[in-house]
């Protein structure tokens, strides 16, 4: 049926809708009441492959897809009983590729319904529209999240400034989406008000865009940096504007970065113009893009009749030259290139072409005096090859060789230095005189080829196998045709120097590990000290066997790590005690005995004292200590049995003698060797084997403290220890001590007799540490025993509870090292102000004797940490009862004649 064939007045309707609904953008279809379309809009074609021409006069089901057919038809009734419908279809006939969504109007004609007015749009593109206008606004919210930016607006009318979210988080300035202009610039940059509103005025005035960069202050307390861009609203409109819309950019960071690149390009500037060598920099067309003030001095010329211009251009002389070869070798082949060309006035520059990622760095250096001296030194070398005679006078070993070498001239010095007479070294080569590495030999000689002249130490070996370490200088001297020929080499013997050098490097960098050693064994002994008094104050309570006896080997296990810190602090500090006359042969009887019990029956023991050994003075204990070390190590190197030997001897030495390494000083010395035939030790392992920690035993074997404890005992007496040993072929250890002369002087020994704990009586104890564990754990232990006490972190402290109105003090127990106030400033100030209070010093860091003496007066007793239980109490009893002692007297001595005291 076409549409001619229509009831005439579907057919006007249809001319109608097609007339007045011409630019709708979706498709319109009036249909017959028995399914004929009878008319269509032009959007049709615009949506969809079809015309007018195709679906006019067809059915209306013909174009639904097959899933949709019952559904279209059932809802055309729909509409055909007068209803207006509203669905949803699957998709189109033929691909099934959109879904859409349709709507059938009733049109009537009078009473009856003659036609249905569909109307239908795509749900796939709107959705599609309204996808993409989400993921649009989510990647400009994400955008402005990421560069820091949001977005206003501005009414010239009523002067509010619209702000999007993210604006109002730059200026932290949430939940205010509107603010007057006023407001916001006396609020955020009132200093720039002036800049702003003559901005404004002229963007809204003739459209001059904004673009202001301000330093604004959030009312949160931040300082921030913003750029604010804007433009008329409506720029195709006329001025004046109505509205103006823009961005805020937080720009903080990058112009921090932007100050920071500009103060680093300055101090590389600075930087590059204090050097004293030219330096040019090239970018990778040649073009001149950096040149230093003394590059400009050393060429003559300014900045600005090179900047931007090609090396070649500017330098036209260099083309077809050495320099410009090395350069382009240098580019292509990614190589340092160092080039020595001459210069104006007799000039000579080394000229060093560095290749980088973006073109060529050259370093230019003035080498006129290198030049003149190298060539004098030519001269002068040339001259001496010539005159043999007065070179044999040298002491330095010189010889002339050949490129191939082979030996050409040897004087006397040489012969001396490696053992072999000139007439078996000329006409030999180098290499079968004196053993150097073949890589150290080649590296040199390539060296000397390349660049003239080599100087550097080398190891070597002589025929007859002694090692030497050799200073040498090579010259590449020129034949007769001006070809370099020969190698010109002095060599000095520095092997003594260089043996001395290193003993001196180990001697300070010995030091160094002692003072680290120091401070840690102070600390651990201040986190010991709480430790062990907390395990006795446990066992005192504790009735279960099973738990003392994990008490008792924890409190076993401090005193090992106290045992051990006190081996550090003999190696880091020194040790002190008796300093009493010694005898060598009392020392050496002590030794045999222990000798005999220590070691197997497969190792042969022997001593061997001179008859004019000299006594000594010091502390016998500590000197068998080190000696039964010695044999100690000594059994440990010989697991299969051999023969230790131990001698004494007189050592003198001569005035002038001096020895850094050895701390060795001239007069009488006694030295003790002590010799075995063991395993023995690398150079490697000799030069370590004193340093703390440091062991070549395996784990749980040794805790590497022994020589290194054993070495601060004899440097503590004046003396020092020395090591020779070769694998396979035994050590020997000497220790060597002076004879003192006057005599000796006797510390107190600091050891308590055993005794049962005393109990307190009700006394104050004022206990002073700035560790707050052992402030807490011996407070406890005494309080436990009978004693009332009172805790100050330092000194200051200390002093202000002493003082307070009231307050009873009968002992001060003092650590030495606190901060504020130390024990001695506190000592001291006690001793001028109290001096009838007692005071016991502490300390993790020193002995009795030398922490006594630094205290300065009015210490009656040094405690050394970590103390025992046990210690603690017996040295607080007999402080206190010394002073009551003492507080007696004093009384009997000022009150005579007065028998009774009254109540």
């Amino acid at each position: 049926m076409t549409a001619e064939n229509l009831d005439p007045r579907v057919g006007e309707l249809a001319r109608a809708l097609e007339t007045l609904a011409e630019g709708f953008p979706d498709p319109i279809l009036l249909v017959a009441a028995d399914g004929t379309i009878a008319g269509a809009t032009a959007a049709l074609a615009v949506r969809s492959p079809l015309t007018r021409e195709h679906v006019v006069g067809t059915h209306f089901t013909a174009w639904a897809a097959e899933a949709d057919r019952e559904l279209i038809a059932e809802r055309f009734a729909e509409a055909l009983a007068g209803r207006t419908v509203r669905f949803r279809t699957a998709g189109r006939a033929g691909d099934g590729s959109a879904r859409a969504e349709v709507t059938y109007s009733p049109v009537r004609a009078g009473h009856r319904v003659v036609a249905v007015l569909q109307y239908a749009f795509s749900i796939d593109e709107q959705e599609e529209r309204e996808r993409t206008q989400r993921e649009a606004d989510e990647l400009l919210r994400i955008a402005g999240g990421l560069a820091s930016f949001g977005g206003w607006s501005l009414r010239r009318d009523t002067a509010m400034l619209g702000l999007t979210a993210q604006s109002q988080r730059i200026l932290g300035f949430e939940g205010h989406p509107t603010v007057s202009l006023a407001d916001a610039i006396e609020t955020f940059a009132p200093e720039s008000a002036e800049a702003i509103s003559l901005a404004v005025t002229r963007c809204f005035d003739d459209g001059t865009l904004l673009d202001l960069e301000l330093p604004i202050s959030t009312p949160d307390g931040r300082a921030r940096i913003i750029r604010v861009l804007g433009e008329p609203a409506e720029p195709e409109g006329r001025p004046p504007f109505s509205s103006l819309h823009g961005a805020i950019w937080d720009i903080t960071e990058t112009t921090a970065a932007r100050e920071r690149e500009a103060l680093l390009q300055q101090r590389l500037d600075l930087t590059l113009n204090s050097l004293g060598d030219g330096l040019m920099f090239l970018d990778e067309a040649w073009r001149i893009s950096f040149v230093n003030d003394e590059a400009l001095h050393l060429i003559g010329k300014q900045f600005a009749e090179l900047e931007g211009r090609s090396l070649w251009e500017a330098f036209p002389e260099l083309e077809d030259t050495e320099l410009e070869v090395a350069y382009q070798r240098a580019v292509r082949e990614q190589l340092r290139t160092t080039v020595r060309t001459a210069g104006d006035a007799d000039q000579w520059f080394d000229v060093t072409a560095y290749p980088t990622a973006t073109g060529v760095a050259l370093y230019i250096r003035d080498v006129t005096e290198d030049e003149r001296t190298r060539r004098q030194m030519a001269q002068a070398q040339r001259r001496i090859a010539d005159q043999a005679e007065l070179i044999d006078a040298s002491r330095d070993a010189i010889v002339v060789r050949g490129i191939d070498g082979v030996v050409h001239y040897w004087n006397r010095a040489a012969a001396e230095l490696y053992g072999v007479s000139a007439d078996q070294a000329i006409g030999r080569s180098i290499r079968g005189l004196v053993r150097v590495e073949d890589a150290i030999a080649d590296e040199a000689l390539a060296a000397t080829l390349r660049d003239g002249y080599w100087a550097e130490e080398i190891p070597c070996t002589t025929l007859d196998g002694r090692a030497l370490v050799i200073d040498c200088r090579w010259q590449l001297l020129p034949g007769d045709d001006g070809v370099p020929d020969r190698i010109f080499t002095v060599s000095s013997d520095v092997t003594q120097w260089r043996r001395e050098e290193n003993l001196r490097t180990r001697a300070k960098r010995m030091e160094s590990l002692g003072t680290f050693a120091g401070g840690i064994a102070h600390d651990l002994n201040n986190v010991l000290t709480p430790i062990l008094m907390s395990i006795q104050l446990l066992e005192n309570s504790e009735t279960d066997d099973g738990r003392r006896e994990l008490l008792s080997t924890m409190e076993s296990a401090a005193k090992r790590g106290a045992d051990m810190i006190r081996q550090v602090l003999a190696f880091a500090r020194g040790v002190e005690g008796r300093r009493e006359r010694v005898s060598i042969s009392s020392l050496m009887e002590e030794l045999d005995r222990f000798a005999h019990d220590a070691l197997p029956r497969g190792i042969r023991f022997s001593i061997e004292i001179d008859d004019d050994v000299p006594d000594t003075f010091g502390d016998e204990t500590q000197l068998i200590q080190v000696l039964m070390n010695l044999v100690t190590n000594a059994r440990d190197a010989m697991p299969d049995g051999g023969e230790l030997r131990v001698t004494a001897t007189r050592l003198v030495l001569e005035d002038g003698f001096s020895s850094e390494a050895f701390r060795m000083t001239p007069g009488q010395h006694v030295v003790i060797d002590v010799v075995d035939t063991g395993h023995g030790m690398p150079a490697e392992v000799a030069e370590k084997i004193f340093e703390p920690f440091y062991t070549t035993k395996s784990v749980g074997k040794g805790t590497g403290l022994g020589l290194a404890s054993s070495l601060a005992i004899v440097r503590s007496h004046g003396g020092t220890m020395q090591v020779y040993s070769e694998p396979d072929r035994g050590t020997r250890f000497s220790v060597i001590l002076p004879v003192i002369t006057g005599e000796p002087t006797l510390e107190r020994d600091s050891a308590l007799p055993a005794r049962t704990l005393p109990r307190g009586r009700g006394e104050f104890v004022l206990i002073v540490d700035d560790d707050p564990t052992i402030r807490l754990i011996t407070s406890r232990t005494l309080e436990s025993y009978g004693y009332r006490t009172r805790t100050a972190e330092n000194g200051r402290v200390a002093i202000d509870l002493l003082e307070a109105p009231g307050a009873r003090v009968d002992l001060v127990l003092t650590d030495m090292m606190m901060p504020v106030m130390d024990g001695a400033a506190t000592t001291a100030y006690l001793e001028e102000h109290h001096p009838r209070i007692p005071v016991i010093a502490a300390s993790g860091l020193t002995s009795a004797g030398g922490a006594a003496r630094s205290a300065g007066m009015g210490v009656a007793a040094f405690l050394p940490k970590p103390y025992t239980t046990s210690l603690l109490l017996t040295t607080l009893r007999d402080v206190l009862d010394d002073a009551a002692g003492r507080s007696d007297d004093d009384r009997d001595r000022a009150f005579p004649e007065i028998d009774e005291v009254p109540t």
